[in-house]
C-alpha cells in the first residue's frame, strides 16, 4: 500500500489510471489478496503484484482498459506447465486473480486519489471492493477498533479480509508510520534512510542547532531544532514510534519522561540495559512494567555492530512491533 503513495508527486489529475487489485489467490503466491498496483497510460507503475514477473503482462492488459475505458479481470495459474509456454518465469505454485479497475479522470478517479491524499497526511481508511467491482471508502481512525458496515459494527481489519459475498473484500489503507528520532547524531542518518525506503515518515529533532541540519539527513521528512524550553510543548500526537538516541543521558531522560506519557506505543532506547534501567529509574518507571512498549537495547538481535547494521536492527524491530509479531529482542541478550 505505501508504495502507491509514491505516485502523489507525479499525479496528473487530467490523466486516467488503472488500479490493479489482487482479488483472490490459491496456493503459493508472491502477494496475497488486497495487494495493489497503480498504472498510467505511459506504462509507469507504482507498487508490485509479484516479484516482477507479472508486471509486464499486467501493463499490457492495462492498455486494453485505457482503450476500452472498461475494467478487466486477469487470472494467472502457475501450477501447471502453462508458465513455460507463457515464458513468464513466475517461480510460484499458485493461482492469482487480478482486477484491473479503470479510474477515469472525468469521474475524479472514483475518489481514489482523494483518499490517497488523506492517507498520506496520516488518516487511515478501508477500501471496500464490492462484488460488482465498485469501490467504497470507509474512514477507520486508529483509536477506534470498529467501523460501521451495512449498519453493523465490525472489527477494523488489520489486513485484507474477505467477508460474506455481499460485503466483498476489505483492504486497509494505512497511513505511513510516523517515526520521531530524538537526537541528530551521525548514526541517525542510516535509520532515516531505511525508514524512507519503507515509505515511513521521519522527524529528527535535536537541541543542538549545529546538529539539526537538513543536509545531514536528506532522507528525513523533517529535521527540527527543538530547544530544551520548546520540548515541553512539542506535539507528539502524530507519532507512532520514537527512538531516543541523543547520546546524552540528561537529554535522553527529558525525552523519555515526556514520551512515556504519550500515546506512542514503541519507544526505543539506545545503549545497554544498565543505562536503560537508570533512565527509567530517574523518571520513576520500571522496565518490567513497560516491556513490550519500551525496547532497549534497541533493535533485533542480529549481531549488529555498525551504524548501518544497527539501523537495520532498529527498523526491523519497529516493523515487527508494528505487525504484532513476537520475536526475540536484543534486550533479552544477557550480555548487553
Amino acid at each position: 500500500m505505501l508504495k502507491l503513495l509514491d505516485i502523489m508527486p507525479h499525479y496528473a489529475p487530467d490523466s486516467d489510471y488503472v488500479l490493479a487489485i489482487i482479488t483472490d489467490t490459491e496456493g503459493s503466491t508472491y502477494r496475497k489478496s488486497g495487494a495493489m498496483m497503480l498504472m498510467d497510460d505511459k506504462n509507469n507503475y507504482w507498487g508490485l503484484l509479484s516479484g516482477g514477473c507479472l508486471e509486464g503482462d499486467i501493463l499490457q492488459n492495462a492498455q486494453d482498459c485505457f482503450k476500452s475505458r472498461q475494467d478487466k479481470m486477469l487470472r494467472y495459474d502457475m501450477r501447471g506447465d502453462e508458465d513455460l509456454i507463457w515464458g513468464l518465469g513466475l517461480g510460484c505454485d499458485g493461482a492469482v486473480e487480478i482486477l484491473l479497475k479503470y479510474l477515469p479522470a472525468q469521474e475524479n478517479h472514483l475518489g481514489f486519489f482523494e483518499i490517497l491524499a488523506f492517507v498520506e497526511k496520516g488518516k487511515d481508511f478501508i477500501l471496500r471492493l464490492l462484488p460488482d467491482h465498485n469501490l467504497e471508502f470507509i474512514e477507520s481512525p486508529r483509536q477506534i477498533s470498529q467501523v460501521e458496515l451495512e449498519n453493523k459494527l465490525i472489527q477494523s481489519p488489520k489486513k485484507p479480509t474477505h467477508l460474506a459475498s455481499s460485503a466483498g473484500l476489505l483492504i486497509p489503507l494505512v497511513a505511513p508510520l510516523n517515526l520521531l528520532i530524538c537526537g541528530a547524531s551521525p548514526d541517525v542518518e542510516p535509520v532515516t534512510s531505511l525508514a524512507n525506503q519503507l515509505g515511513w515518515k521521519t522527524t529528527v529533532i535535536d537541541h543542538r542547532k549545529e546538529f539539526a541540519r537538513c543536509q545531514l539527513f536528506p532522507a528525513a521528512n523533517n529535521v527540527l531544532h527543538i530547544k530544551r524550553s520548546e520540548w515541553k510543548s512539542f506535539e507528539l500526537v502524530q507519532f507512532d514510534a520514537a527512538i531516543i538516541m541523543s547520546h546524552q543521558f540528561e537529554r535522553d531522560q527529558d525525552y523519555l519522561a515526556r514520551i512515556i506519557n504519550s500515546q506512542i506505543n514503541y519507544i526505543g532506547l539506545l545503549g545497554p540495559r544498565k543505562r536503560r534501567n537508570k533512565l527509567l529509574s530517574e523518571i520513576g518507571a520500571e522496565f518490567s512494567q513497560l516491556e513490550g512498549r519500551v525496547f532497549g537495547p534497541i533493535g533485533l538481535d542480529i549481531g549488529a555492530d555498525t551504524p548501518e547494521t544497527i539501523a537495520l536492527a532498529i527498523i526491523a524491530e519497529i516493523q515487527a512491533v508494528k505487525s504484532n509479531k513476537k520475536v526475540g529482542f536484543c534486550y533479552q541478550d544477557e550480555t548487553r
